[in-house]
This record gives C-alpha cells, structure tokens and sequence, in this order.
C-alpha cells in the first residue's frame, strides 16, 4: 500500500469516526502536516468519500469535513435493487 493511500485511509476514518473537524484539528489529532492533510482531503472529496461544509462565526471561515452517508455512496442500480425489495 502507498503512502498516499494509507493516508487517505486513515483521515477518511478518522473523519467517519470524527465528523466535523477542519484540517488544522486533523493535522494535530493524527501528527500529520497541514498539507499532507489537505492533499488526502481534496482526494477523498474527488473520491465522493467527503463533503466540505463552511461555517462562519467569526471573521474567519473554518472548512469542517463531513463523510458522505453511506446510501449516497451506492450505485443507483443497486439501490434499484434494494427497493424492489423492500418489503
């Protein structure tokens, strides 16, 4: 596994199991550079693995990473499937 990947891995659980954390609080929680987050963060929102949302409550605006919920992650022929049955 590449080092990139392993990364990405471990920030994309990270934000599963942390929801709502800006890159900054990632970068210290895991001891990663700023940037080697921001890297795997703009790969797994390309990925649709993660959303951004933007909150303002000051001057500065902090980009919080969200994972996207799991239905969302699934083929639409698959989710085809699983209505048909429904029961």
């Amino acid at each position: 596994m590449s080092k990139e990947t392993s990364t990405k891995d471990e920030i994309y659980s990270f934000i599963c199991k942390n929801p709502g954390f800006s890159t900054y609080e990632i970068s210290k929680e895991l001891g990663m550079t700023g940037g080697r987050v921001r890297h795997a963060l703009i790969k797994l929102e390309q990925n649709g693995l993660i959303k951004f949302r933007f909150e303002k409550n000051n001057p500065r605006i902090r980009k919080l990473s969200f994972p996207v919920d799991f239905p969302k992650l699934l083929p639409n022929t698959l989710k085809k499937e699983i209505k048909k049955l429904s029961f």
